[in-house]
């Protein structure tokens, strides 16, 4: 009988027979592998969701809210009459419960903790109403003054510095009478009152003596102060309604302005702007006021209240023709107790602004051969037209001049027009890479402006990048060890100077699940880590709170190229 073979060796005895078992083995596998294939698939189970349902309450009065909006994750509803409100199939963890309404300015919110298939009941969130602020504005007989502008101004910070900006605005009625609403309780307000910068070229105007000539009124903060420094502060408690937020403004001789607008031999525009500038105010707040040029150029304003003023003229900013083509001027003009006279607005033509980037340190690898998009954003609206109370309520938009240039070496940013102001802005750099340095002349544009006054070469610009950022990384819960999400982590440079600047270097990400994002790059030093549910809102109140809790924060040194990871406990900011 003929051997068999397996393996090229001969099977016999006890060999072929262990050898057919562990094929006949191998073959019933196979079999319960090839039924489990096509056999249908138990799916794996989801997790167990879970619920929660609570009331929303006055904070002050503890009455239950009809009609509220409360979030949670993706879902959203309003509370019922009695202010309940209720959401199913949530995923097991920590959700952060949400209530907003612009109309009746409330904002507030609570965690609760959600375990699998839990009913989680009772969650109490207490909000606090806005309220209003009301009064009346008289001049310094004490007559009512109509169609005035009241704003409601709040604290903000913008490039590395404190400005105030506009919340509300309201017009006194013909009895002077005003109401500001809604108004957010516990935030720190200032209010100030002005008339319409009504300036109307009048020929007449110039030959009179001041004295002679029909008073104006003041632009007056509450409740008879000249300037911000010397404003009260408006905080209301929550639904409360302030009523005799008087205002008293002042009187004083109105003054004007004469002067040439140059225009250099070219096409160049025929008519200025004329706009008021108050220290501490954001400028985009008023409107100016369009004066013509006659043949020889020379334009005459007057009405005007002694202060601050900014003459523009620009062409060109528009699609056609474009930016590059246009021609600008602006000079700034103080009115203290006399007219302004032989002002000078010479029209130029489009600069051509360059500079020098520089490693440092160098960077390695692909990142040195990387080209960087540098350029200077320049923000301008579209329609000056101002509403009854004189102040800018139209659309805008930003022109953008530059391009992607290698670094190290020189770079053109292109012919920009010659008097505005611009943000300098660096994008497309390697990861781990930041600016570290960019100026204009003297002047920092890392954090500030990159002013153009027309008045020729300035400077050039000088960039400083460098690649040895590092990144950080948290892990986040709350007293009882809990992951937490929905919140954010802070990072902050621990040598910061200001709250101001602390606007301008911080850095944030979020928080899910117990960990955030990954927040860099971060320049070699010393950092303040925290985590809190506090919401940047681009005012200063929560950059101010930041600021108050450094002393909670926990200090971490980031090296270069350091990827570093810290545990926090959730930070309770007030």
């Amino acid at each position: 009988m003929p051997h068999q073979y397996f393996a090229g060796h001969p099977l016999t005895g006890s060999r072929k027979s262990e050898i057919l078992h562990v094929m006949a083995r191998r073959l019933l596998i196979a079999t319960i592998l090839s039924v489990a294939a096509v056999w249908p698939q138990t799916p794996p189970a989801e997790p167990v969701s879970g619920s929660v349902a609570g009331v929303v309450k006055d904070a002050v009065t503890n009455a239950p809210l009809a009609d509220v909006p409360v979030s949670v994750d993706e879902f959203r509803a309003n509370t019922d009459a009695q202010g309940r409100f209720a959401f199913q199939r949530l995923d097991p963890g920590r959700h952060w419960i949400s209530v907003y309404e612009q109309r009746r300015a409330l904002s507030a919110g609570v965690y609760a903790l959600v375990n699998a298939g839990q009913e989680v009941t009772g969650v109490e969130i207490l909000v606090k109403m806005g309220g209003t602020i009301s009064g009346k504005v008289v001049d310094e007989d004490q007559k009512p003054v109509a169609g005035a502008a009241v704003l409601l101004l709040e604290k903000k910070f913008e490039f590395g510095q404190m400005a105030y900006d506009r919340e509300l605005t309201a017009t006194t009625g013909d009895d002077g009478r005003y109401s500001l609403q809604p108004v957010r309780a516990e935030r720190s307000y200032l209010i100030l009152v002005k008339k319409p910068l009504a300036a109307a070229a009048r020929a007449a105007a110039a030959s009179e003596a001041a004295a002679e000539r029909q008073r104006v009124l003041v632009p007056t903060y509450f409740p008879s102060a000249p300037g911000a420094q010397g404003a009260q502060p408006v905080v209301l408690t929550p639904g409360e309604n302030r009523e005799g937020a008087d205002v008293k403004m002042a009187g004083a001789a109105s003054y004007c302005i004469h002067g040439t607008l140059d225009v250099g031999g070219g096409a160049a525009p025929d008519s200025l702007t004329i706009t008021e500038h108050m220290a501490l105010l954001m400028g985009s707040t008023f409107a100016p006021v369009t004066v013509k040029a006659n043949a020889e150029g020379k334009f005459q304003t007057c009405g005007l209240h002694p202060g601050s003023y900014l003459l523009a003229a620009r062409s060109g900013e528009s699609s056609n023709p474009p930016p590059e083509a246009s021609v600008s001027a602006f000079t700034p003009v103080l009115i203290t107790d006399s007219d302004a006279q032989d002002v000078k607005l010479l029209a130029r033509p489009p600069a051509r602004i360059a500079g020098d980037a520089t490693w440092d340190p160098p960077p390695s690898g692909s990142a040195a051969e990387k080209l960087v998009s540098i350029g200077l954003i320049r923000s301008i609206v579209f329609d000056d037209e101002a509403d009854a109370a004189g102040l800018r309520s139209s659309m805008g938009g930003a022109f953008q001049f530059g391009g992607d240039v290698p670094v190290p070496g020189p770079f053109s940013l292109g012919r920009v027009p010659a008097a505005g102001d611009y943000r300098f802005h660096v994008s497309n750099l390697s990861q781990g890479c930041y600016v570290k340095e960019a100026s204009y002349g003297t002047a920092d544009v890392l954090h500030g402006l990159l002013r153009l006054t027309g008045g020729g070469a300035e400077g050039r610009v000088r960039l400083v990048l460098a690649c040895d950022g590092g990144s950080l990384t948290a892990r986040v819960a709350d007293s009882d060890g809990n992951p937490v999400s929905h919140v954010h982590l802070y990072v902050m440079p621990a040598d910061t100077p200001s709250e101001a600047a602390l606007s301008s270097s911080i850095q944030s990400s979020e928080v899910e699940k117990g960990w955030s994002g990954v927040t860099g790059p971060l320049p070699p030093g010393k950092y303040l880590v925290l985590a809190s549910d506090l919401e940047l809102d681009g005012t200063a109140e929560p950059i101010v709170k930041l600021w108050q809790a450094r002393p909670k924060a926990k200090e971490v040194e980031v090296g270069p190229h350091a990827v570093v990871q810290v545990t926090l406990e959730i930070a309770g900011i007030h």
